[in-house]
């Protein structure tokens, strides 16, 4: 495939990438192509039965893995097809595809994202260190000699790959296609389409991440569950990724590095929400350490202090 001047797809993708002006309709068309087919992979892909199949099911992950994995492929390929021009003449300062990607080796953006997410944890970090602490204390007076570098591993190793399919879903592919999708393939569409306007960028592409979540209200549907629960947890679903997905979209437009938002992706993932049953004194995972309940709000509060100024000391 190449154009009258000899640009052909591979040329596009990983040489230049002459950029023709996208109408704003057409860019948010494509966007919503890419959502629609990577939701949809779920369904066409993965045969009825499997879907029938417990979602943890190591093999449902595997046939989502592979329908998530091709829906991703396709939306990589069409990608150059999408945002570059075959017949304009490129210049020397036109980037690749793969470069408007953010598919680079550079670490520094990825250590700095990570650093910037890290910060939004600090409450959940101290919490892990003081229920560590009080687990081992405990152990000791029982008279057993559980070190602290034990219960670290169970607490915050093991978890990694136990179990081993949700995990590697969870933790590594899921992260990688979703950011490749929702995040690499859309926002050069939209700033083709918008040019500088970045907030306004930063407000629309999280929508598809957040809307292509809504089929998970299909699922519980299918389940049985009750209608008020299923309201209330997809809401809450719907605005926890569209929240995460502005963040994504952000650090992107900052970093232009596709491993940075994957690896924060994931840093999110393995850490989940913030378990706040340190507030109970008992009946909650940790209401152990409740007496240090205080230290603990404390440690929230400054983290998400730190959360805030990092977009201006981390990613200005």
């Amino acid at each position: 495939m190449s154009g009258s001047d000899g640009l052909t797809w591979l040329d596009l993708f990983f040489k230049v990438c002459p950029r023709h002006s996208i109408l704003l309709k057409r860019a948010l068309f494509y966007a919503l192509c890419m959502s629609t087919c990577f939701v949809l992979s779920l369904y066409i892909l993965v045969p009825l039965k499997i879907r029938k199949l417990d979602r943890d099911d190591k093999v449902h992950i595997k046939w989502r893995i592979f329908a998530t994995t091709t829906a991703a492929i396709g939306c990589l390929t069409t990608f150059p097809l999408m945002v570059c021009s075959f017949n304009d003449i490129p210049t020397n300062d036109e980037k690749s595809a793969i470069q408007l990607l953010g598919i680079n080796i550079e670490m520094s953006p990825v250590l700095l994202v990570l650093a910037h997410t890290c910060t939004l944890y600090t409450g959940a970090g101290v919490a892990t260190v003081v229920q560590i602490h009080e687990i081992v204390t405990r152990q000791r007076r029982q008279g057993k000699t559980y070190t602290y570098f034990h219960i670290f591993k169970m607490i915050c190793i093991y978890p990694i790959l136990d179990p081993f399919w949700p995990q590697i879903r969870n933790l590594f592919t899921a992260p990688i296609l979703e950011e490749l999708v929702f995040r690499a393939c859309m926002v050069p569409l939209l700033q083709q389409a918008l040019g500088n306007k970045t907030t306004t960028i930063i407000l629309i592409t999280p929508l598809f991440f957040g809307v292509a979540h809504a089929h998970h209200a299909f699922l519980k549907w299918r389940e049985k569950q009750p209608w008020k629960l299923i309201v209330l947890s997809s809401s809450f679903q719907l605005l926890y990724t569209t929240l995460f997905g502005a963040y994504a979209t952000y650090v992107f437009l900052r970093t232009n590095s596709l491993w940075a938002i994957a690896i924060s992706h994931q840093f999110c993932n393995y850490m989940g929400l913030p378990d706040l049953s340190f507030f109970r004194p008992q009946f909650g995972r940790l209401s152990h350490i409740h007496r240090h309940r205080w230290y603990l709000i404390f440690s929230y509060v400054l983290g998400f202090a730190a959360f805030i100024c990092g977009f201006v000391v981390i990613l200005p």
